[in-house]
């Protein structure tokens, strides 16, 4: 019968990452994952969804998985042939940042307590002094400085794997800039956003006695919905989502795959570089088809140019043939009896079918004077 899809963890999956990630697990585009979603009764997340998550905004949580009503072939994965093809080569600059980052004498270490502060890193403790409060109601840095929403209970942890992450990125030749809300990393020219994130748990929203109190008294004011419960675990997400993150989990903490955090960075870079490389030879090759077309009309307005000229020495021709024969029978008709006024005007016209004559060499002509009056 072959595998399976298995909907619970495809339903996971696509509520915890983008689909631009997920995709890559199942060797499909987003667009073909999106559709492989809807074929399996699978809902996703709504457009923004993971902006929204990534502003500190409340989203919706994942819902239940709906029962499958569709026909039992479309859950059967497909099968790939085996091929004795090698696997697609991973780019030689990815490649080299691969086996860089999985030596041991690179390895990245929070070291505590910290010896020498990075300047981006002391900039986003001082805007935490008056921290912008995210949707959550947790703390966040402003605008213009490193990206960092943990609760006060983090804050100590993730500055001190901000500040060795940060320093490892320069070590490493990247450069840190300002973008136009937040610091970005420049990873082979290509400017990353890194994210400081503690994710929370949504809970129904339980009032304060003094909330309470006030209730009982008539006084209520507006109440949330919800609240949010801090995790006490952190994340480190790169370009919203789309170039993947590092997690705590009971396994690792994040501390421990700073490295792999680095070539997720590396990869994010080297997809976009590859796209614009990619679009870049495609601009070439249209352009390289628009020249090749603009010389072929070139060369059919040469062509039309060279056939009107024929046609118009053979209307000449034509002309001065028609010319000679009307002379000549002129010329018999009168006989012996032409004058030298009919002989003269004979001559000039023979002249004038020589000038008509392309074949035939002649002098020049007052006709071939441009006497136009000016303007």
């Amino acid at each position: 019968m072959g595998q399976l899809y298995d909907r619970a963890q495809l339903l996971a999956e696509v509520w915890t990452e983008p689909l631009t990630v997920v995709a890559r697990r199942y060797g499909l585009s987003d667009v073909g994952l999106a559709k492989l979603c809807t074929r399996l009764n699978i809902p996703r997340p709504a457009q923004g969804y993971w902006a929204k998550r990534a502003a500190g905004k409340s989203v919706p949580v994942a819902p239940v998985l709906p029962a499958y009503t569709g026909a039992p072939s479309t859950l059967r994965r497909p099968t790939r042939p085996a091929t004795i093809d090698s696997p697609t080569p991973v780019d030689p600059r990815l490649a080299a940042v691969i086996e860089f980052e999985a030596r041991e004498e690179n390895r990245i270490c929070v070291v505590m307590p910290v010896q020498a502060w990075h300047p981006v890193v002391v900039a986003a403790q001082a805007s935490l002094q008056r921290p912008r409060i995210d949707a959550r109601g947790l703390p966040q840095t402003t605008a213009g400085t490193l990206d960092i929403s943990v609760s006060p209970a983090l804050l100590s942890r993730t500055l001190s794997v901000a500040n060795a992450l940060l320093q490892a990125v320069e070590m490493r030749g990247y450069s840190l800039t300002p973008g136009r809300q937040r610091m970005e990393v420049k990873v082979l020219g290509v400017a990353l956003t890194v994210r400081f994130y503690e994710p929370t748990h949504r809970l129904d929203y339980v009032p304060t006695a003094t909330e309470l109190a006030e209730a009982a008294a008539g006084e209520a004011g507006y109440w949330p919905k919800w609240q949010f419960q801090p995790t006490g675990k952190l994340q480190v997400i790169v370009s919203d989502g789309f170039g993947g993150k590092v997690s705590d989990s009971s396994a690792r903490s994040v501390e421990d795959q700073l490295n792999h955090l680095i070539v997720l960075m590396v990869t994010r870079a080297v997809e976009i570089l590859q796209r614009e490389e990619r679009y870049a030879i495609e601009a070439a090759e249209r352009e390289a088809v628009r020249q090749s077309l603009v010389q072929r009309q070139q060369a059919q307005a040469l062509e039309r140019e060279r056939l009107a000229q024929l046609e118009d020495q053979a209307l000449r021709w034509q002309r001065a043939v028609r010319l000679r024969e009307y002379l000549a029978a002129l010329e018999e008709h009168q006989g012996q009896d032409i004058n030298p006024e009919q002989r003269s005007l004979l001559n000039w016209a023979r002249g004038m079918a020589d000038w008509l004559d392309p074949l035939t060499p002649s002098g020049a002509s007052i006709l071939d004077e441009d006497s136009a009056l000016p303007s």
